[in-house]
């Protein structure tokens, strides 16, 4: 219930700011499964896409796009995940995917033609992918218990991976 009034007050902390306002052709999808999810999508600009899917119990996703041609996608399936995704510019790419248990994961990307990914299984991760400039590209995997990871990228032309297996 927290995550589900979260989210609502970021939603109405978002409109109140103006960034709500979704044009013609933005576009937003949401599944959710059962109990306690909370879902916040705002987007601004033309032609933002946005797909959210949760399942299990008590996940809490939120998205905020401002620009031109961006997507993001956040999928979550175990229990007690959270997704935050924040993209401004233009033909940005965000995709977040979590099973398990206690997992997190940030994308901030500014700029041009960014692309993030994260994939995490297991339990406990903290994934962090932080992104300015244009043509950057990133990705982080982490399977098992216990993995963190942070990546920040500036400037143009960046290429990072990361892939963590095991436990902390």
């Amino acid at each position: 219930m927290k995550r589900i009034l979260s989210a609502a007050l970021a939603m109405a902390i978002m409109a109140g700011a103006g960034v709500a306002e979704a044009q013609g052709r933005n576009r937003v999808q949401i599944e959710q499964g059962g109990r306690g999810h909370g879902v916040a999508i705002a987007q601004n600009g033309d032609r933002n896409g946005s797909v959210t899917v949760q399942n299990g119990r008590g996940h809490y996703s939120q998205g905020v796009q401002t620009g031109y041609n961006n997507f993001m996608r956040m999928d979550q399936y175990g229990t007690r995940n959270q997704s935050q995704t924040e993209q401004r510019g233009e033909a940005n790419l965000a995709v977040t995917a979590q099973d398990g248990l206690r997992l997190q994961a940030d994308t901030y990307q500014r700029g041009y033609n960014n692309v993030a990914g994260t994939a995490q299984m297991g339990t406990g991760h903290r994934a962090v992918t932080e992104q300015m400039g244009s043509n950057n590209a990133s990705a982080i995997i982490q399977t098992g218990n216990g993995q963190d990871a942070e990546i920040r990228q500036r400037g143009n032309g960046n290429i990072s991976v990361v892939v963590q297996s095991g436990y902390n």
